[in-house]
This record gives structure tokens, sequence and C-alpha cells, in this order.
């Protein structure tokens, strides 16, 4: 089936949604839900952090509101603090609950209607596997990872991940969804990290190692990443700058650099020397910075900011992917 056939089946095969879990992942997806015209259930095993929700709920919705313009095929979204009634009314349910394996599954063995009748069933991890997620659930059949990025109401690409047993139907089905709620689907493997956690964790190791070395302080590392390549990796993907460069060259300094880049399998002292000191980083006031001396809000929104501004200018350009449109 093409995607626009397997996108128009959905239209009538999908239009109740279940969002499990209100934290910064499941209040941005529910809004994204309802902007793109779905009927979405939003649920908390805690009814007292559901209806805290609403908060979070209207200041996504504002945003995009300002940013991209009122939504023209706005649907519904109601707080349910029944799992059953979620599990019974979803044709679609979007799992968001916190990034660990015996959570998710405990979760998951819950949606017996869901299961029963074949809805489609997905996980928002960032890491876990989903093979071993759907067999330690009952859900080899209807499960599949759908991985936002944060914020997630603006990043537009979804991991989109089959397990082992995942019928390709579901994967087709998860991928058609995305694409009419405005996202980027991409397709990857059940492999640990998935794409975007692997390069991002690839890149933080070697950051570390320089940190423990005692190459540079992390302000360096900041004041590199983004002030250099960062500011083409919009226009500029990797493998499209390898080629851009001449794979010949790649290779050249491939071998006399890959030797001494860091291989470490475990965190580093960097990492596990602060942790220990209770410096977990912004939450707690300190973590590589000192964050009681700068406005941790003021350097989200700067992010959220240059994150718009910079989709705009893409789409002004033309070179923003067709597959996506946004959700208003």
């Amino acid at each position: 089936m093409s995607a626009t056939a397997t996108s128009e089946a959905l239209k009538d095969s999908i239009r109740n949604i279940g969002v499990l879990g209100t934290g910064q992942m499941g209040a941005a997806a529910a809004v994204m839900f309802q902007r793109a015209g779905f009927h979405v259930k939003l649920w908390n095993r805690s009814e007292e952090k559901l209806h805290a929700s609403k908060t979070a709920l209207q200041a996504v919705d504002d945003f995009l509101t300002r940013h991209l313009g009122p939504s023209h095929s706005k649907g519904e979204l109601l707080l349910e603090p029944d799992l059953g009634i979620v599990d019974a009314t979803s044709d679609a349910l979007l799992e968001c609950v916190a990034e660990e394996m015996a959570q998710k599954t405990e979760l998951l063995r819950r949606l017996h209607g869901s299961r029963e009748r074949g809805a489609l069933i997905m996980s928002c991890t960032s890491a876990l596997s989903i093979t071993e997620m759907a067999r330690g659930s009952g859900l080899e059949q209807v499960l599949v990872g759908a991985h936002f990025w944060n914020p997630p109401h603006l990043i537009p690409v979804v991991e989109i991940v089959a397990g082992a047993d995942t019928p390709p139907r579901q994967v087709e089905r998860a991928t058609a969804l995305m694409q009419q709620a405005g996202k980027l689907p991409v397709h990857c493997a059940d492999v640990p990290g998935f794409i975007g956690n692997r390069l991002m964790h690839a890149m933080w190791r070697e950051a570390l190692a320089m940190v423990d070395a005692g190459v540079c302080s992390a302000e360096a590392i900041d004041q590199v990443v983004k002030w250099s390549f960062a500011l083409r990796l919009p226009a500029l993907g990797p493998m499209e700058n390898m080629d851009l460069v001449g794979l010949s060259l790649v290779e050249s300094v491939q071998r006399y650099l890959l030797p001494d880049l860091a291989a470490n399998t475990i965190p580093a002292k960097a990492l596990t020397t602060r942790l220990n000191n209770g410096d977990t980083g912004m939450k707690s006031g300190r973590g590589f910075y000192d964050w009681s001396m700068r406005d941790a809000a003021a350097v989200v929104a700067l992010r959220d900011q240059q994150i718009v501004r910079q989709l705009e200018f893409l789409r002004e350009q033309g070179v923003f992917p067709s597959t996506i449109k946004p959700s208003t």
C-alpha cells in the first residue's frame, strides 16, 4: 500500500487517540494530535497531576498558535482519569510515562481492549528495546516505537521503531499517523538508542572524555559546537557533509583520528563525580554550569525561539521536507 493510500485509510480507522502520561512529551503530543483534528483523551495514574496538566497543555497550544497560527481543524482534548475508558475508546494510544522498562510494561499490559481489537499502540521511549517491551507486555502484534524529540511540539522528526515481532501494517499506520499530525517519521531498526540518541551520546562521550583529560573546559566544548558545525547542521547533515568534504579526505582523517577517540564503555568521571556531589544539572542548580547564576527559563525560551525561526527560514527557502505540514 502506498503512503498516500495508507494515509487515506488512516483517516477512517483512527480518529480517537489516547495519550498515557502528562509529562512534557505526553502534554505536547496531546496538543499536537488535537490540533491535527483528532479526538484525544489524556490520562495519568495521578488524577491530581492529570488536572494540573491543564497549565502545560494551554502553554503548548498558546505557543503554537502564536508562532504557527490557530488550528483550523482542531479536535477535542479531554482529561480522562479512567484508563479503562481510554483503552476501550481509542483507535491509537501513545504511552509517554517514565523511561523505565518495568513501569512501561506494567502499564501496557493493562491495555486489554486495545490489544484484542488490534489498535495501534505506540511507546514514546527514547532508547528502550521495543522488542523487549512488546514481549514483556504481550503486545508483540500491535506495539510500535514512536520516539519524539524534546521539545516535542517543535522538533519535526519522530523515530518509528519496529520490534522483532511488529507487523509491517502497524509500522505503516504509525508512519501515516505521524504524517497527519505534521511530523516527519523516520524508520529505524530496534537498536539501543535508535538513531538520534546513538549519535548524540557518541558526541557526549567524546566531550566528556576531553573534559576528563583536561583537553579543554566544558564551556569551550559548547562554544566550539554552537559556533561551528552546529550552525550548518540544519542545511547539511553529517552524511551530506562527508560527500561535500570528499570521502577520500574523510577516510584519511579517520585513519589518523579514530584510534585517539574515546572508546570507554562506562560513564566518564566528569559525569559521575558531579552526580556523586549532587550536581545533577539545571534542576539542582549546578552541573557543568552554575545555574544559580543563569536564568534557566530564559535559556529554554531561547532554544524554542531559535528552533521556530530556523524552521521558518527553511520553509521559506523551500528545503523543508515535503512530508511535514504545520498542525494548524
